[in-house]
């Protein structure tokens, strides 16, 4: 992907607050972060939220791959997690995974 952020689908719900109970457990608020337009879901302040010190983490792959607080449906997960392209057809991958069977 030429550009990480265009992976985002612009759900805003990495926006709102969380709490960690004593167990470790991250859970999810029904309060937003005060710069999140509630209605579109976009940062009122996306061009300087990391100078704003609302503690808005950039989520870069390094920090999705370890935090567990992002959704299940979140569009960063989704594109870590999908299969890797290996280049081959599947019918090549199938032959290939049938001798390795015999």
């Amino acid at each position: 992907m030429e550009n990480w952020e265009d992976t985002c689908n612009r759900c805003g719900q990495c926006c709102f607050e969380k709490w960690v109970d004593e167990e470790g457990g991250i859970h999810p608020t029904p309060i937003p972060c005060r710069y999140l337009d509630i209605h579109t879901r976009q940062c009122r302040v996306y061009h300087k939220r990391f100078e704003v010190g609302e503690g808005c983490v950039k989520l870069t792959p390094d920090v999705v791959a370890t935090v567990r607080w992002l959704p299940e449906d979140c569009a960063y997960l989704r594109h870590r997690n999908r299969p890797r392209d290996t280049g081959e057809s599947p019918t090549v991958s199938r032959r290939a995974a049938s001798r390795r069977k015999v």
